[in-house]
């Protein structure tokens, strides 16, 4: 395989891995199994968007993340939890691959078709997991009555601004740079919210620091919000009693589409 072509596959991860193999699957008509994982995740999504409304719509209250909310966010993650070593079997496969390169010397032929091959197959479980992955997450969330936008606002406060890790890393491990844009729009939306919400009942200087911080993660490059973890002392003290158990429930492999909501486009499914 040629230097460019697998770094082309390696960089390409679930973002766009999913959504080609997925769509050249269905458009030959093969494996469509594979859709009835994104079909149940897409009729959950439908009822959290109908009770909740969508991710920038949910208001973060004056009062903070209260640890009722957290508990249930918390339940969420244990739903998912078990499916992560999936994610994390498929990041050894690019590491494997990455490993032909570091010792200088050419890889035989068959060393290649060996990593090509183990990629390829966890490539086409990983579809299907993912699909569940998401599944899962919304139906936990809706059993949990929480909506997307509040388990956006809690996962990256919690994993990427309290905790500082880095967000949307790449199933080889590496950090893309920080969120997309359409979920640095949905944070910098949600801080907004709070702020307004904060205004409400009176409480200006809070109020004024979150406008500030809405105003910044524009500029910034990741879009975290009080990335360095300098969080409001309230935020802080809501996680502080759930540190250990936050910290295990965090799942590095599946970063990348922890906040994603699934649609279908023709025959493939997009996230976003």
């Amino acid at each position: 395989m040629s230097d460019s072509g697998k770094k082309w596959l390696i960089g390409c991860g679930v973002g766009c891995g999913a959504v080609i193999l997925l769509g050249i699957l269905l458009s030959v008509g093969g494996s469509l199994y594979l859709m009835r994982p994104f079909n149940k995740a897409i009729d959950a999504q439908k009822e959290l968007i109908a009770e909740y409304g969508e991710r920038k719509a949910y208001i973060p209250p004056p009062q903070g993340i209260t640890p009722d909310r957290l508990e249930k966010f918390m339940v969420v993650r244990r739903a998912v939890m078990p499916m992560c070593a999936e994610f994390q079997k498929l990041g050894e496969s690019f590491a494997a691959m990455e490993e032909l390169d570091k010792d200088g010397e050419e890889p035989t032929k068959g060393e290649v078709f060996k990593a090509v091959g183990d990629l390829t197959g966890n490539i086409f479980g990983m579809v299907g997991d993912m699909g569940r992955f998401i599944q899962v997450r919304n139906q936990a969330l809706l059993e949990s009555e929480m909506g997307l936008g509040e388990y956006a606002w809690i996962y990256v406060l919690v994993y990427n601004s309290w905790l500082g890790n880095a967000p949307n890393v790449d199933l080889d491990g590496d950090s893309e740079g920080g969120m997309s844009g359409g979920e640095q729009k949905v944070m910098r939306t949600l801080a907004r919210n709070h702020a307004e919400a904060l205004a409400q009942v009176g409480m200006a200087n809070e109020a004024v620091l979150w406008e500030q911080e809405a105003d910044r993660m524009k500029r910034a490059e990741t879009g975290v919000p009080f990335k360095d973890g300098d969080l409001p002392a309230d935020v802080i003290r809501s996680f502080l009693p759930y540190e250990r158990e936050l910290a295990d429930l965090y799942c590095e492999a599946t970063s990348s589409f922890e906040m994603n909501r699934v649609r279908k486009k023709g025959l493939s499914i997009h996230s976003d």
